[in-house]
């Protein structure tokens, strides 16, 4: 019984794994919820390194994040 409990776990945390990895890093489309062609600060809440880098990457200070200045972050 141990010996499949341990099976379990083992499998579980591989899925987990690749789950996490086939999301890959967010796209545009995908963060701009709205499909309004800029990403606000709400819609980037769900990914911690897009929220932390948001004013810096947010250069004409408009609150919101277009094509060009999320390409800044793209790039990492």
């Amino acid at each position: 019984m141990q010996r499949f409990q341990t099976l379990a776990v083992i499998a579980g945390t591989v899925l987990f794994a690749g789950v996490i990895s086939a999301q890959g890093a967010p796209t545009f489309d995908s963060l701009d919820a709205n499909k309004d062609g800029q990403i606000s600060i709400q819609e980037a809440t769900g990914h911690d390194d897009l929220f932390v880098a948001f004013k810096k990457l947010d250069t004409n200070k408009d609150g919101m994040l277009s094509k060009e200045e999320f390409a800044a972050y793209a790039k990492k």
